[in-house]
């Protein structure tokens, strides 16, 4: 079975694809720095459950200067060396990055670059994330720094397939996420804030699929001969849903309605999106989970892990 290591993989989307593929039987490491982006206690949990289930070590390393260090692992010997990369590790949040550009640059330029550095050395194929914000008109520090990642990757030597996700949630969501952010506020009896006066639009894409769709491209990337060096494939569901009805189905599953602070479209927003989803379908890719699933999923998981403290 194929040996794979995935950077940023206590992250929300790294974790969950770790414990598929180790499930899978693949051989699974990876690498995070467990940064304060935010609650670095959430990464930690993830980081024990991988542990515990699967016997999973993270490389404690940062995507700055240390970020061709952490690679070393990858060519121990002819006879152990990692199959390919996933790479996630990123700074997110387009807002965040409104604040503070330059940490975009350093992690997710910078980062990247040493990244692919090191694995045209080793010639190791690379799944890495994009973002739907790259299709946007609005560019912010974020989208700049996933579109000057596909365009580092294209200009590069090695095998290699982006994903552009969209709208990704579920359980163990960042904090930072909408989802997290209002079922915070409802659990607390404060009000949450909805912008475009809730006009907006999104493919909310559940994890599980996500995940799904990584392991499909990242077979076909390890198991069919390639036609191009270089692919790029929306990862979404190809519906688009309602932000009020996201909501509402929160509320549903915490048994609680929220207080709206309805607020007019915030600059880094945009009102709608929707994959076109096509090109990975015809890998076999097909999202099988509807916003109701993934919210109960979600909302499970968050009472759980709240216990006490809010349920």
């Amino acid at each position: 079975m194929h040996k794979i290591y995935i950077t940023g993989i206590a992250g929300f989307i790294g974790f969950h694809l770790a414990e598929k593929l180790a499930m899978e039987g693949y051989e699974v490491g990876g690498m995070d720095n467990f940064n304060h982006y935010y609650d670095p206690q959430l990464k930690r949990d993830r980081q024990q459950i991988l542990k515990e289930k699967f016997g999973i070590s993270i490389d404690p390393y940062s995507l700055d200067t240390q970020y061709c260090g952490a690679l070393n692992p990858l060519k121990e010997t002819v006879e152990h060396d990692y199959d390919a990369v996933v790479h996630l590790a990123a700074y997110a949040g387009i807002r965040h990055s409104l604040e503070n550009p330059q940490t975009y640059i350093d992690n997710n330029i910078t980062g990247t670059q040493k990244l692919i550095k090191k694995c045209e050395e080793l010639e190791i194929p690379v799944v890495y994330a994009s973002s739907s914000s790259v299709d946007s008109d609005h560019l912010n520090p974020y989208a700049w720094s996933k579109y000057v990642n596909e365009k580092q990757f294209e200009s590069s030597k090695l095998l290699a397939a982006g994903l552009r996700f969209y709208t990704v949630y579920g359980e163990y969501n960042r904090p930072d996420m909408a989802l997290s952010l209002f079922a915070t506020a409802i659990a607390q009896g404060k009000p949450i804030d909805v912008y475009n006066h809730g006009d907006m639009q999104r493919d909310f894409t559940y994890v599980g699929d996500i995940v799904n769709g990584i392991h499909i491209v990242l077979e076909n990337l390890l198991l069919t001969p390639a036609i191009n060096h270089h692919e790029i494939y929306n990862l979404g569901t190809g519906k688009s849903n309602e932000l009020m009805d996201y909501i509402e189905c929160l509320e549903n599953e915490l048994g609680r309605v929220s207080q709206k602070n309805m607020l007019p479209m915030h600059p880094a927003d945009v009102k709608s999106t929707l994959a076109d989803i096509s090109k990975i379908q015809g890998l076999g890719y097909q999202p099988t989970t509807t916003i109701q699933e993934g919210i109960k999923h979600f909302a499970d998981w968050f009472k759980e892990y709240h216990k006490g403290m809010y349920f």
